[in-house]
């Protein structure tokens, strides 16, 4: 085990319907009671250190104990329990990994996975958005944020992260097909607005 130092970005975007929300929207503004919100959200296997506001987002040094070997092991083994259908299993050992390493994005990843298979729409979300907040947000966290947004009929925040993705991979041709489906479908509802349309 050793004790790491790490930063995370959190989004404003990101936290518009969680208790965070009120730290971006300034209903909470002292240093203090922002921190404790801050270690509400991120839960006991964290340890703030610093908390900067940076525009939207807010950056925040943490440290947390970490079994990295112990934990990629376990992630390995609940990624084949998931491939060979056996998700009651993968989820526990998922959970299990993220014990050990809090800061596993490749565990978050799958467990994320896992919840939406299930329908568990938030708890996937919150494992997506940890994951970009550990590592950054790839392709595959903003169109799995996508895709919820989407089961959700949320398509305005949809749009804005597949944009997002093409930002910051233009060749994204995932992202590229869920944007042009995504406009075109706004684009047929709109013309239905129109007076004198029939279905």
């Amino acid at each position: 085990m050793r004790r790491q130092e790490h930063s995370l970005i959190l989004r404003r975007d990101d936290h518009k319907r969680d208790a965070l929300g009120a730290v971006f929207l300034g209903a909470v503004s002292e240093a203090g009671e922002i921190r404790r919100y801050v270690e509400r959200y991120l839960g006991p296997a964290f340890q703030v250190r610093g908390v900067e506001a940076d525009g939207s987002a807010l950056r925040i040094r943490v440290e947390c104990a970490r079994f990295e070997i112990e934990g990629r092991n376990l992630t390995r083994i609940a990624q084949s329990l998931a491939e060979r259908g056996r998700l009651r299993a993968a989820a526990d050992t998922f959970d299990e990994a993220l014990k050990l390493d809090p800061l596993s994005v490749e565990a978050l990843k799958g467990r994320a996975a896992l919840h939406a298979t299930a329908g568990e729409l938030v708890e996937a979300e919150d494992k997506w958005v940890r994951a970009g907040e550990v590592r950054g947000y790839d392709n595959d966290v903003l169109r799995a944020l996508a895709t919820i947004a989407l089961r959700e009929g949320r398509g305005p925040t949809a749009t804005q992260y597949l944009e997002e993705a093409l930002l910051a991979n233009p060749e994204d041709r995932e992202s590229r097909a869920m944007l042009d489906e995504l406009r075109r479908q706004a684009e047929l509802r709109f013309e239905g607005d129109e007076p004198g349309w029939r279905k």
